[in-house]
């Protein structure tokens, strides 16, 4: 094994030690099947292979909903901590979306204890009220994304004009603008899931929504939990 692929090596096992890390991996993995499952269906597929995409996609989707379990009170909690935020569009727009995913989760909870059969539960009403609080935080956490660019880029623009854009700081803003950017991919590519849910846009689209948005916080956890970034 060379070098390289012993550094990789270690690199992925660092990645994966972290329970973020994994959810990822398996995040991406859910709605990857997911996607398959759409196009096998729509457009025809080995009869085996959609079984056992099917299997899969149920299988990473209930756990993940095991592994989210108790995560709304810390969203809940993200939501009182935005409170102090001192820009009032970013307070009201933090607010909103982490009160929305903390009721998003809230009713993933009980749709997860209706798959599971241990409590009776109308899981497609319950479903369609999830994608609703889901989306609802999500249209506020991308307004949000769109804020704190706007807010960075003001930065930005007044370190050009004193001539410290190159500095330290300068560079640590720039790193902070990348990152805005990429969580607003994120967010505005996770949109489409909810809007799949609620019949807004087919599943194949919702499906690629979540690849998207998967594939990309890899690479912002991976960055920040390898390489310290």
């Amino acid at each position: 094994m060379s070098q390289h692929q012993q550094t990789l090596l270690r690199n992925f096992i660092k990645f994966t030690s972290y329970t973020e890390g994994r959810d990822k991996l398996y995040r991406v993995t859910q709605y990857a099947s997911r996607f398959l499952l759409w196009y096998y269906t729509n457009y025809g597929g080995p009869k085996n292979t959609v079984q056992t995409v099917q299997n899969l996609e149920s299988a990473v989707t209930t756990s993940r909903k095991l592994f989210r379990m108790f995560r709304s009170a810390e969203f809940a909690q993200k939501a009182m901590d935005m409170l102090a935020l001192t820009d009032d569009v970013q307070r009201l727009l933090t607010v909103i979306g982490y009160s929305g995913k903390a009721l998003w989760l809230l009713v993933d909870h009980l749709i997860w204890f209706g798959k599971t059969d241990i409590y009776s539960v109308d899981t497609k009403k319950w479903s369609q009220r999830s994608a609703w609080c889901w989306l609802i935080a999500l249209v506020s956490l991308t307004l949000n994304d769109l804020r704190k660019i706007q807010l960075l880029a003001r930065r930005a623009a007044d370190m050009q004009r004193a001539g410290t854009i190159k500095s330290m700081q300068g560079a640590e803003l720039q790193r902070d603008i990348q990152k805005a950017h990429l969580q607003l991919i994120i967010d505005a590519s996770d949109l489409l899931i909810p809007l799949s849910v609620l019949g807004y846009v087919s599943k194949g689209w919702g499906a690629l929504g979540g690849v998207v948005s998967s594939v990309v916080a890899i690479h912002v956890v991976w960055n920040k939990n390898v390489h310290g970034q």
